[in-house]
């Protein structure tokens, strides 16, 4: 299978500072691929740059075989979604007018919407847990609440690639599990690909199919989860001791140190 988004030798700086050093890899199609590393590794400038809102300082990136720096504003907008942890709203739209956003690449300015489009935002929103809150004000909900709608305006905007940067931290550990298997399952029903920084390393080990890992700006390993993500591994890579049982089953334990 042809990858869905493949990178050549690309570089990143702010300013003077080298950020990212000469990556090359392939994301592939149809897999929840997580991006890990020690903080100040790269995650997040990588993310951007895949995304299109950054541009490489050298190199290339290629979407589904295209360069993308020749995308346009609408084709990425159609492509590609992007949730960041930081996200705030400011102003009171109600929950369901935020999730209708995810719309907007597919109506004019001034477009009314099908009710096929409510159709569609009604079932991601109960997919999604949020639509019990349809008519609340987006700043009146709680933090885990907010990041279920900004998924939800995700889902709803069709994309192809689904990038997220910490989207779940400030769901608990029972809900990011259900959010994860979700984000599988619309994946595999939608030949959606997702690529998501996460820090919980022992998700990323049970629930990624692939792994891309930087570490000091350069991308360590990539591959297949159960083949990159090694007891050797764990302990070059993060310093502390892992043990995988016969199940599969991951476990972490003491700092090496």
């Amino acid at each position: 299978m042809e990858p869905i988004i493949s990178a050549q030798n690309i570089s990143f700086a702010y300013e003077n500072h080298l950020v990212l050093q000469d990556l090359s890899f392939s994301v592939p199609c149809g897999q929840y691929t997580a991006l890990i590393g020690p903080n100040g590794s790269g995650k997040t400038t990588l993310l951007n740059l895949l995304c299109g809102y950054l541009k490489p300082r050298d190199g290339r990136i290629f979407y589904q075989g295209r360069h993308a720096a020749k995308m346009t504003i609408d084709e990425r907008a159609k492509n590609f979604a992007v949730i960041h942890q930081n996200e705030t709203n400011q102003f009171p739209f109600t929950v369901l007018e935020v999730v209708l956003m995810g719309l907007h690449p597919y109506r004019s300015r001034f477009g009314r919407l099908t009710a096929e489009q409510y159709r569609q935002a009604e079932t991601i929103m109960t997919a999604t847990n949020t639509l019990d809150l349809a008519q609340k004000a987006i700043t009146e909900i709680s933090g885990g609440e907010f990041q279920r709608v900004i998924l939800a305006r995700a889902l709803l905007q069709q994309p192809k690639v689904l990038f997220m940067d910490e989207a779940m931290a400030d769901l608990d550990i029972s809900a990011r599990i259900k959010m994860i298997k979700l984000l599988k399952s619309l994946a595999q029903q939608f030949s959606m690909t997702i690529v998501a920084i996460d820090h919980d390393i022992t998700l990323a080990y049970r629930y990624s199919d692939y792994v891309l890992a930087l570490k000091n700006g350069r991308l360590t390993a990539s591959g297949a989860t159960k083949t990159v993500l090694t007891e050797a591994f764990f302990a070059e890579f993060f310093a502390v001791k892992a043990e995988i049982d016969s199940g599969g089953r991951l476990f972490i334990d003491d700092n090496l140190e």
